[in-house]
C-alpha cells in the first residue's frame, strides 16, 4: 500500500481531502445563505452508502470531461503513428533547437492570455499534449514543461479577465469594475512564473536533468523511399488550434456577430426549400458557444480523417483508441477524485456555516478573514461557480460597498489555491499527465506564490486605500 500511495501521490492527496470533506459533514452541521442570512440545521453525516452514492455520480455528474480526455488521448495516439504528423514534428523541435526558451514563453502567453479571455478553459487542454511532445523532444525538463502549459492555463485563471468560466460568475454575483486589476493580476502572474520558469530551465540544463515524460511519443518509422507528405498535418493542426481558440471566445459577449450570423446562414442552406444540411449535420453552434463535447466531436472527425487521408486502418485507428484510452486512465482517475471532493461540498454544504464562522469573527468587513473565507470556499468548491455558491453570494449581500476588493479578492485566493491545492482540476490533470509528483511541484512553485501572495496583498492595499 505504501508503494502505491508514493506511485499514486496525487489519488492519496485528493482522497484525504474527500475524507475530510466526509468527516466535516459530522462535525459541522448543514447550512445554506438565504440573502444576508445564513440558516443552519441539523447534522447531516456522510454514511457509507453515501460516500459511495455520491462519490460515483461525479462519474454521471462529469461525464464530459472523463469522454474529453479519453477522446484525447485516443486522438493523439493515433496522431502519433501517422507518419506524416511524425515528420512535422520532427522537423519543427528541429528548427526550435537553440530557441527553447523563446518558445515557452509565447506558447505560455498565447495559453494563458486565451484561457484568461475564453468561455471554457478545459478545451485548451487539447493542444497540450502537441506542445508537450515538441518540448520534448527539445529537452525541456518536465516541470518547465508543465509550467509552460498546464501552468500557464493558472496564470491565465488568477489572471482571468473576460472568461465566463471565472470572471463571469464574479461580474455576476458582485457587479465589479475590476478589469485593469484583474489585467494588472494576469500581467505580474505571467511575468513571475515566465521568470522562475527561465531560471529553472537553465539551472536544469546545467546540470543535465531531463528524462523523457511525453505520454504520446513519437517514434519516427523508416518510409524507406515512401514520401511523407506534412503538408495535410500543417493546415489540419492550424485549422485545429485556430477552431480550439476562437470556438471558445466570448465574441457575444464582444458584440461580434460575424460567427453566429456565419453559423445561422450555413443552418439554413435549403435544397428546394428543404434545410438539407443542417438536417445532415443537425443546427451547428457558432463560435462563442461551443461546449466540451463540441471539441471531442472535432477530433473524432479529424480521427476519421487522418484514417482516409494518413493511410491508417481503422483497425489500428481502434487500436489506437484503446491504448491513447490506457495512457489517459490515470488522469481521468484523478480528476474524479478532484471532482468527488466537489460532490461532497455540494451535496452536504458545511462550508458555508464554516465560513460564515470565519467571517463573524470580525464585526465588519475584513480583508483576512475574507481572504481566509475565499481560500476555505476555494479548496472545497473546486471552481468558481460552486466557490460563489458557497460563499461569494453571501459577502456580495452583507459587504455590498466592498465589491471591487471583493471580486479581486475570491479571484486572487481561488487562483492561488489552484497553483498548490489536490482539488485544484487543471493542476491535477496536468500533474497526472506528466507523472510529476505534488511534492516536486510544491518543491518548485512554493517561491512564485510567496511571490504572488505579496502581489495581491499590495493590489489589494492600492485599492482599498486609493482607489475604493
Amino acid at each position: 500500500m505504501k508503494k502505491f500511495f508514493e506511485k499514486y501521490d496525487l489519488i492519496k492527496l485528493s482522497g484525504i481531502l474527500i475524507l475530510l470533506s466526509v468527516v466535516l459533514t459530522w462535525v459541522v452541521p448543514y447550512g445554506y445563505y438565504y440573502g444576508n442570512e445564513m440558516y443552519v440545521e441539523e447534522i447531516t453525516r456522510v454514511g457509507l452508502n453515501n460516500f459511495f452514492q455520491y462519490g460515483l455520480l461525479g462519474m454521471y455528474y462529469f461525464t464530459v470531461l472523463v469522454t474529453f480526455l479519453f477522446v484525447l488521448g485516443g486522438f493523439y495516439q493515433v496522431l502519433s503513428k501517422a507518419k506524416g504528423y511524425q515528420a512535422l514534428v520532427k522537423s519543427i523541435s528541429k528548427k526550435l533547437e537553440g530557441h527553447e526558451v523563446p518558445f515557452v514563453i509565447a506558447v505560455s502567453f498565447v495559453l494563458a492570455a486565451v484561457t484568461s479571455l475564453s468561455n471554457e478553459y478545459f478545451p485548451l487542454i487539447a493542444l497540450i499534449p502537441f506542445i508537450i511532445t515538441i518540448l520534448n523532444r527539445l529537452k525541456v525538463d518536465k516541470l518547465s514543461a508543465f509550467s509552460a502549459t498546464f501552468g500557464a492555463l493558472l496564470v491565465g485563471t488568477i489572471g482571468s479577465i473576460y472568461s465566463n468560466k471565472v470572471t463571469g460568475y464574479l461580474v455576476s454575483t458582485f457587479n465589479d469594475s475590476c478589469v485593469w486589476a484583474r489585467i494588472v493580476l494576469f500581467a505580474l502572474a505571467f511575468i513571475l512564473l515566465t521568470v522562475f520558469n527561465i531560471i529553472h530551465i537553465s539551472k536544469t540544463r546545467k546540470k543535465k536533468q531531463y528524462s523523457d515524460y511525453d505520454k504520446f511519443e513519437i517514434v519516427t518509422v523508416d518510409s524507406g523511399k515512401e514520401k511523407v507528405r506534412k503538408w495535410p498535418y500543417v493546415v489540419c493542426l492550424v485549422l485545429f488550434v485556430l477552431t480550439v481558440v476562437l470556438a471558445y471566445l466570448p465574441w457575444e459577449r464582444w458584440n461580434v456577430s460575424l460567427f453566429a450570423n456565419i453559423t445561422d446562414w450555413f443552418n439554413k442552406i435549403s435544397i428546394f426549400r428543404v434545410p438539407i444540411i443542417s438536417y445532415i449535420t443537425g443546427n451547428l453552434l457558432a463560435f462563442g458557444t461551443w461546449d466540451i463535447f463540441t471539441i471531442q466531436f472535432v477530433m473524432i472527425i479529424a480521427t476519421i480523417l487522418i484514417h482516409w487521408f494518413g493511410k491508417i486502418s481503422l483497425s489500428d485507428v481502434f487500436e489506437s483508441y484503446g491504448e491513447g484510452f490506457k495512457k489517459m486512465s490515470y488522469v481521468v482517475v484523478v480528476l474524479l477524485f478532484v471532482y468527488a471532493i466537489l460532490e461532497f461540498a455540494v451535496m452536504f454544504p458545511v462550508v458555508p456555516v464554516i465560513v460564515d464562522w470565519i467571517s463573524g469573527l470580525s464585526k465588519g468587513f475584513n480583508v483576512v478573514l475574507t481572504s481566509l473565507s475565499a481560500i476555505v470556499a476555494s479548496i472545497f468548491g473546486v471552481e468558481m461557480q460552486y466557490v460563489m455558491n458557497l460563499a461569494g453570494t453571501y459577502f456580495a449581500g452583507t459587504y455590498a460597498n466592498h465589491v471591487d476588493a471583493l471580486a479581486i479578492i475570491f479571484q486572487s485566493m481561488f487562483g492561488l489555491v489552484s497553483f498548490c491545492v489536490p482539488s485544484s482540476a487543471i493542476l491535477m490533470i496536468g500533474l497526472a499527465y506528466l507523472g510529476i509528483s505534488y511534492k516536486e511541484w510544491m518543491k518548485y512553485i512554493w517561491k512564485f506564490l510567496l511571490a504572488m501572495l505579496a502581489v495581491v496583498i499590495i493590489l489589494l492595499a492600492v485599492l482599498l486605500l486609493f482607489v475604493l
